[in-house]
Formats: structure tokens, C-alpha cells, sequence
């Protein structure tokens, strides 16, 4: 096992777990997990935003960097889906820290990075970690409420114990970050974002709204309020 990774409950006390899973798919309480290395269309608002089942999700924004979609393809068959805990990890509370992955494509994995990373658009997701029991290596997502994209390329082991004892859907999200950010405040921007129950499209088409604009900037140290 690596060495153990730090998690994050809603009251903000932070515990440690061990840390430890993405084919590309192309056509809840908050924690941070991670990699072993080697190892119908959704309902639209006016704006054509798909709302959170609870409504306390972010309002998509446009500011800052975030654009349309619909350039990556036209609007394919919607993917399933499926209600889950959405969590965020980064540089300081990957284990080890840094931006190493389980599954990278350098690897032989149907992947996309060997780093994590991404854009969030659906020709570069945003590195997700999971079981891979849960969602296989390289299984692309939509997760609407930060109007990103997310390929599975990465082992989470809170997300690994939630899988294997109730079958909890759980994925954990990278926060960009590099090492050089405030500890403190990307453990914030993470917890921020943080929500333990919100709808994500498994195996969606191109041509969802995204917005490439990072959640977290380690440069300023600054967390965005809006996709």
C-alpha cells in the first residue's frame, strides 16, 4: 500500500486513509483518495445547464475562461445517469503527493494521461479517480454542476471502501494544482466543491457546455465560486 492520503469530512476535520481505477468510453461527506502508481440526455435548464437533483449545486458561470462545447461534435446519445458523491483531490493530498497516477496511458491503459490533468473539455477530461470496479480505466463522465468532463485514470481508496461495502458511487476529481499552491487553501477549494450527492452523465456525448477555466488556481491560490 502507498503511503496513507488525507481525507476531508463536511465538518472539516481531516483524517488519513490508505490511498490506493479508467476503457475510454468515447461513443456523500467529502474525501480525498489515491493512486497506487503501476497499478436520456440529462434535464436542461433555460440556460442550458443540467440541474443538481438537490438545486444547491453552482450556477454555471461563463467568466473567466469558460466556453461552449458544442465545437467538440455535434450532440450525441445521451450516457446514463447516475446519482454520486463528487470529492477533489490535488498535488498536497495525493499519495504520494505530486500529480502521479494508477492508470496512465504510457502504461497500456485506455487512458489519456500520464499525469493528472486535463482541461475538463471531452477531448481532455479532468483526471478522475475511482474503484475500478466502480468505473473502469478510461471511462469518460460529465459532471455538470463544474461543466467538466472527467476520465477515469486514477485509484481512490475512500472511494474503493465505499464501493466494496454499500456500492456507494463515489469519484474523486484533480483540483489543479502543481506543489508550489497553499496547502490550506486548496484543502478549502476542495472542500468547497465538494458535493456528497450530485448527478453525473457516465458515457456522454461531446457537446456538453464546458468550461476550461481551473477550479483552482495554485499561482494565486485562489478558488473560483463559479464553473
Amino acid at each position: 500500500m502507498d503511503a496513507p492520503r488525507r481525507t476531508r469530512g463536511t465538518d472539516g476535520v481531516v483524517s488519513f486513509v490508505a490511498r490506493g481505477a479508467p476503457v475510454l468510453l468515447l461513443g456523500v461527506t467529502a474525501y480525498a483518495c489515491h493512486s497506487v502508481t503501476g497499478a436520456a440526455a440529462p434535464p436542461r435548464d433555460a440556460g442550458g445547464m443540467t440541474s443538481d437533483a438537490a438545486g444547491a449545486d453552482a450556477q454555471a458561470g461563463d467568466d473567466g475562461g469558460a466556453s461552449d462545447a458544442t465545437g467538440d461534435a455535434p450532440l450525441g446519445e445521451a450516457g446514463t445517469l447516475t446519482s454520486m458523491q463528487v470529492t477533489f483531490y490535488g498535488w498536497d493530498d495525493n499519495s504520494p503527493p505530486g500529480d502521479s497516477i494508477a492508470y496512465g496511458k504510457s502504461a497500456g491503459y485506455p487512458t489519456l494521461h500520464d499525469a493528472a490533468g486535463g482541461t475538463g473539455t471531452y477531448a481532455d477530461p479532468l483526471t478522475m479517480a475511482t474503484d475500478k470496479a466502480e468505473l473502469a480505466p478510461g471511462t469518460i463522465v460529465y459532471v455538470p454542476f463544474v461543466r467538466k468532463y472527467a476520465v477515469m485514470e486514477d485509484d481512490c481508496a475512500q472511494c474503493d471502501s465505499d464501493w466494496s461495502n454499500s456500492q456507494a458511487w463515489h469519484i474523486d476529481l484533480w483540483m489543479n494544482s502543481d506543489g508550489t499552491e497553499d496547502r490550506s487553501a486548496l484543502d478549502a477549494c476542495e472542500g468547497q466543491w465538494t458535493r456528497n450527492a450530485t448527478t453525473v452523465e457516465i458515457g456522454p456525448p461531446p457537446g456538453r457546455p464546458f468550461a476550461t477555466a481551473p477550479l483552482f488556481d495554485p499561482a494565486t491560490n485562489t478558488c473560483r465560486s463559479t464553473p
